[in-house]
């Protein structure tokens, strides 16, 4: 059904998500020996508002507040329907993460936010290696195959200009083709 360009937290998500939602055969493609890329160097953690965390702690917070904390944090440059859609899906988000296995149960104040919003695992350690542990977990359970050191060299297209295909090199310099009818790149 699906080949997931990239096994970085998007590509993990991307792929569990496809899964989850009925995809019954995908594959993520990754050019580097292990998975994580730039998540696994993630510190902070995750901004959302409306979460059942800060409920619990009494912490006000709304959509329109992350959206203006956000826009005066980009110089308002951000574009505003984007970082709505980002606020309005931020708790949905730690709620997912936390359905797959993860952490994120300790609200922070962080840069930039008026109110605690930055979600944490409750040791406080820093996000991203919990979040790649968690993708990387949930991976597995599902199935969903990884072709480490595999780079994606090319989308294939029919006729009609609709995806068909990745071919791919691995390791050792072989080059193949995945049929497919979606491609993510991530």
């Amino acid at each position: 059904d699906i080949v997931v360009i990239g096994a970085g937290g998007a590509g993990m998500t991307a792929a569990i998500q496809a899964v989850q939602d009925g995809a019954t055969d995908v594959v993520i493609l990754e050019k580097m020996p292990i998975t994580g890329g730039n998540t696994t160097r993630s510190t902070g953690g995750l901004n959302a508002a409306g979460t059942s965390y800060q409920a619990a702690e009494g912490i006000e917070d709304s959509i329109e507040l992350f959206v203006e904390d956000t826009m005066k944090g980009g110089k308002e440059l951000n574009d505003k329907d984007l970082v709505t859609v980002m606020a309005e899906n931020s708790a949905a988000a730690v709620d997912w993460v936390n359905d797959i296995g993860g952490d994120l149960s300790v609200v922070g104040m962080f840069g930039g936010a008026s109110v605690k919003r930055i979600h944490r695992p409750s040791d406080t350690s820093a996000v991203g290696p919990m979040l790649v542990k968690a993708l990387n977990d949930k991976v597995a359970e599902l199935k969903i195959p990884v072709l480490l050191e595999t780079k994606a060299e090319k989308i294939l297209v029919d006729d009609s200009g609709k995806v068909s295909g990745v071919t791919a090199t691995d390791k050792d310099g072989r080059e193949f083709t995945i049929d497919c009818t979606a491609v993510v790149l991530a």
